[in-house]
């Protein structure tokens, strides 16, 4: 029976409600990547005019070595991304890309990926994430002018881990005192990934005077981490730590059916991306076990924040400035849920999980 791929592609995107999927190879390095828009943002401007151009934004990653599985991680990470501009409360439109990370980065590799990203031509407008670095961004953006949060010696803002993580140490500060009942000095964190959002995260709370516990699987990462203060422990360890909050900051899915009967933390809040791989059950099996989830788009949304930032030609300063909005959205998410009798989920949801889209 021939297999119909293109009605079981528009089936899943109506299951999900995403706008579009698009694939791209390049034949002569090897690259292929799978561009997911979740929403498209409003085409018309206030007075009912349309607009000169629309775009949609989301974070550029190196990962996953089956097609599929980026597929599916692609639809997730762009629902998050509109999901966040939501949160920002600006006029975006969420997606992501991932490019399938079954070859070496080659300077053609790269440069390669930045044709992908011009051929959108500003209707996708990114930022390089997890498995990229700035100097991969640097050869990127050789090839594309639709690219943020490059280094500074190309006058960018640089790597957007710092700014994810400011914008959490302002909304740790309202979970310690509305859900924790405690200053945020006097809590534990355990942080999974200690990457470019978990090292910084890891770094703010020291110097807040928290206790710190953390992994990674790269050694030479646990290393510089042990030697800023931070207490390293196995990967397979971290989510039975007894902690007041466990903070997920490397790949999604990992609170699952697994990992759910191992943990020994009130909260989970972390800056990584889709942590639930089942947001409804997940929610309800951590509740069942007497832990709050704190909405990761909510949580983990400066780092979106400093794109926009930098794209309208703004400071670092202001966009560490600025990422206090996630202590107001997190507030304000709290204060719904406690009014409506839900979850902060649902609460979540209910005030920026909408779509914008015409």
């Amino acid at each position: 029976m021939e297999n119909k791929i293109a009605e079981q592609l528009f089936k899943r995107m109506k299951e999900e409600g995403c706008k579009q999927i698009t694939f791209h190879q390049n034949p002569s390095t090897g690259m292929r990547a799978i561009l997911v828009v979740d929403s498209i943002p409003d085409k018309r401007d206030k007075k009912g005019k349309l607009k000169k151009s629309i775009s949609t934004s989301g974070g550029t990653r190196f990962a996953h070595s089956d097609a599929d599985n980026a597929l599916e991680d692609a639809i997730r990470l762009a629902r998050a991304m509109t999901r966040k501009a939501k949160v920002l409360n600006v006029n975006e439109g969420g997606a992501k890309a991932i490019v399938i990370a079954d070859k070496k980065k080659t300077k053609e590799f790269l440069q390669s990926v930045g044709d992908f990203i011009q051929i959108q031509r500003g209707f996708f407008k990114t930022a390089v994430d997890l498995g990229f670095n700035l100097k991969d961004a640097n050869v990127i953006a050789s090839r594309t002018n639709f690219i943020d949060s490059l280094s500074h010696v190309k006058k960018g803002l640089g790597s957007t881990g710092e700014n994810t993580a400011e914008g959490m140490i302002h909304g740790f500060d309202v979970i310690c005192k509305e859900i924790l009942k405690k200053p945020l000095n006097e809590c534990s964190f355990a942080i999974q990934g200690m990457g470019a959002v978990g090292m910084a995260l890891a770094k703010r709370l020291l110097k807040k005077g928290c206790k710190v516990i953390g992994t990674d699987v790269d050694e030479d990462i646990c290393k510089k981490a042990k030697n800023l203060g931070v207490i390293i422990v196995n990967p397979d360890k971290i989510f039975s730590q007894k902690v007041d909050i466990f903070s997920p900051c490397a790949l999604g899915a990992v609170i699952d059916e697994r990992t759910i009967p191992q943990l020994k933390c009130k909260v989970i809040a972390g800056g990584a991306n889709n942590q639930l791989k089942d947001e409804k059950e997940g929610e309800k099996q951590l509740l069942e076990k007497g832990i709050v989830f704190i909405p990761d788009f909510v949580l983990n949304s400066a780092g979106f924040l400093q794109a926009i930032v930098e794209r309208k030609g703004k400071t670092i300063s202001e966009a560490r400035k600025k990422s206090n909005i996630v202590a107001k959205r997190i507030d304000e998410t709290i204060v719904f849920s406690r009014k409506n009798n839900c979850t902060l989920l649902e609460a979540a949801l209910k005030l920026f999980g909408g779509k914008n889209e015409n």
